[in-house]
């Protein structure tokens, strides 16, 4: 591939990860803002979903990073985070408080994002192995 495709790759790929990372910035702020709300509240028997809350959040960072810059293992950190998104997801929709509901809401359509732009990847290896 010669630089001028190169490039014209890199440009386009970069365009269809911007509404990806836009998702996944969003499923973090929210589960930051959850994480904040429960410490606030002081609810001991929430752990579980404080815990999630934070690992959802710290892995939708990362994967926003990797996808923004179009990194090798972009699509790979996107598929650990939609399992942690599903997780998050799972656990928030247990309980029935509007934050609680909103932030499963957010945090499972991540995962489809992440499992989608995950998913494209693959596509992709198994091409070019033909």
């Amino acid at each position: 591939m010669d630089n001028n495709n190169l490039q014209a790759e890199f440009a386009y790929s970069h365009y269809m990860n911007e509404d990806f990372v836009m998702a996944v910035q969003d499923c973090e702020a929210v589960c930051e803002h959850m994480t904040h709300h429960l410490l606030r509240m002081e609810l001991e028997d929430r752990a579980p979903q404080a815990m999630l809350l934070r690992e959802c959040a710290d892995i939708c960072g990362l994967t926003a990073k990797f996808a923004a810059r179009n990194a090798i293992f972009a699509r790979s950190v996107a598929e650990l985070c939609a399992e942690i998104c599903e997780a998050c997801g799972a656990e928030c929709s247990r309980h029935p408080d509007e934050m609680s509901q909103h932030c499963a809401m957010v945090c499972l359509n991540c995962a489809r994002h992440c499992e989608a732009f995950a998913a494209m990847g693959r596509s992709g290896r198994q091409r070019s192995r033909i």
